[in-house]
């Protein structure tokens, strides 16, 4: 049985939500994947969503909502510079595991919901799309920020992580859910009507004498049919 858009409405936002989880669970608690990766005398640091690790893995900060991203970078690479609107901007990182949430309850949504259900699941797809993309808009503009610091005024070299990327990707994919979920509302509902006619018009009585519940016999048919007996005669 092929994938219709119920299916394929739910497959595109479990993928949304691995995306976005793998997106919030980056550096420091997995210590290799990170927004933003600077690469200074043979070593690799990484900014996640709630931290970062510094030199590789052998320093990472402990899980924590905002951190000082200027001071930091800085202080690895022997260069000053300070940007408090952007240290206050990496609390907006808590987008990503929100928009990860609301992908989920989505897809909770459509696994259980008939025609009418897929209307809220279309809109919390939406939300949850709103929701990565505002996420995916401040990645870029403040990593974007430190990257460009750092490769214009150090030896290092800064380039974004694949949590970026993962990010960007969890948000095309809900694009594309919000459509594919509307959708699913329209055809579950065509598809149903189809079924519920199939199966009216196909019951009916046995024998010639019957008719479909979908049709209507002349009014003289069914006075003379109700007044037979079991024989067939009146």
């Amino acid at each position: 049985m092929g994938l219709g858009p119920v299916h394929c409405g739910s497959f595109f936002l479990f993928c949304a939500f691995a995306l976005l989880l793998i997106a919030t669970i980056s550096s420091p608690i997995i210590k290799q994947i990170g927004f933003l990766n600077i690469h200074y005398n043979g070593e690799t640091s990484r900014f996640g969503t709630f931290g970062y690790c510094l030199d590789g893995v052998r320093e990472c900060s402990k899980s924590k909502l905002g951190y000082d991203l200027t001071r930091i970078t800085g202080a690895g690479l022997d260069y000053r510079w300070t940007n408090e609107t952007l240290n206050g901007s990496t609390k907006a990182l808590i987008l990503h595991p929100i928009a990860m949430g609301i992908a989920f309850i989505a897809f909770l949504i459509t696994l259980v919901s008939d025609h009418v259900g897929f209307i809220f699941a279309a809109f919390i797809t939406f939300l949850a799309f709103i929701v990565s993309l505002v996420a995916m808009i401040i990645d870029f503009a403040v990593f974007g920020i430190v990257k460009r610091e750092v490769n214009d005024h150090t030896n290092a070299v800064a380039k974004y992580g694949v949590t970026t990327w993962l990010t960007l990707a969890a948000t095309i994919v809900l694009f594309f859910s919000v459509f594919i979920v509307f959708f699913s509302c329209c055809t579950h509902r065509k598809n149903h009507r189809k079924e519920y006619d199939n199966s009216y018009n196909n019951a009916g009585y046995v024998g010639n004498e019957g008719t479909a519940y979908g049709t209507k016999q002349p009014w003289h048919k069914r006075f003379f049919n109700r007044n037979k007996n079991a024989n067939g005669k009146y």
